[in-house]
């Protein structure tokens, strides 16, 4: 395969300062033009609100609060994109993670040049949204492979999908197999484990404060330092000593 005349214009997003630099030297040689290297997913987003890019290399575990899976869920829900994660993580676990956003390629650091081309190239060939601007119409089957209602999850209550607004959630309870959804004046019940639950949902809205709960931080009242507990709504949920520090130094405090 050889390029397109125009180059295809890849984000790279890479917290590694070394690693960073090594992919941007590699990929201009390659003849592609590099947006990046962003080290976090608020700095992606923002080259992506100047430039949208052709392609992404995302790597998984980021600095800040979003991984590259949570990045890449943004970006799909803006438009699609063809995705590539170049990550350290080779764990079945994360590669499920990883699968379910629907990356075009999964690669293990360190990848070889020719293989993270071969990658980008198919990434793009195989994608429809490809390099150049689609037509109006194509415009609406593409926007069909995009995330609807990214701030909602849709959840099964007697036989039916009810809609549940991510704002609503208070907390999350792990209970066996199952999650529980905290909302105002109800509680829904998710089969689903917490650790997947919890991927579908905003690194930067929703905070792990014990192996069983997971809060949103909108609805944090107060936190009781002493006695490690935090009130979220009306509830008094334990503060894991696991998760104490990374809270604490994510909240603004006077």
């Amino acid at each position: 395969m050889s390029l397109p005349a125009t180059p295809l214009r890849v984000l790279v997003v890479e917290d590694e300062e070394l690693l960073a630099e090594h992919l941007h030297v590699t990929l201009e040689a390659l003849g592609y033009t590099v947006l990046g290297p962003a080290p976090d997913a608020d700095t992606a987003l923002a080259l992506c609100q100047e430039t949208w890019p052709d392609v992404a290399v995302l790597d998984i575990t980021l600095a800040g609060s979003r991984s590259g899976i949570d990045l890449a869920r943004e970006l799909q829900a803006r438009r699609p994109l063809p995705l590539v994660f170049l990550t350290a993580l080779s764990g079945a676990e994360a590669f499920s993670l990883a699968r379910a956003v629907g990356p075009a390629a999964y690669l293990v650091k360190p990848a070889p040049a020719d293989a993270l081309q071969r990658a980008l190239e198919l990434a793009v060939a195989n994608s429809s949204t490809g390099h150049a601007e689609p037509d109006e119409e194509h415009s609406v089957f593409n926007a069909a492979s995009a995330i609807l209602l990214p701030d909602a999850l849709f959840v099964k209550e007697d036989g039916l999908l009810v809609k549940v607004r991510l704002a609503d959630i208070c907390s999350i309870e792990a209970a066996d197999k199952q999650c529980l959804l905290n909302l105002t004046g109800r509680v829904l019940s998710v089969r689903q484990p917490l650790r997947e639950l919890t991927s579908r949902l905003p690194g930067s809205d929703f905070v792990q404060i014990h192996r069983r709960y997971v809060v949103n931080a909108a609805c944090i009242e107060r936190l009781d330092t002493v006695r490690n507990l935090v009130q979220v709504g009306e509830q008094v949920l334990p503060l894991g000593q696991t998760y104490r520090e990374h809270l604490l130094q994510r909240l603004q405090q006077v």
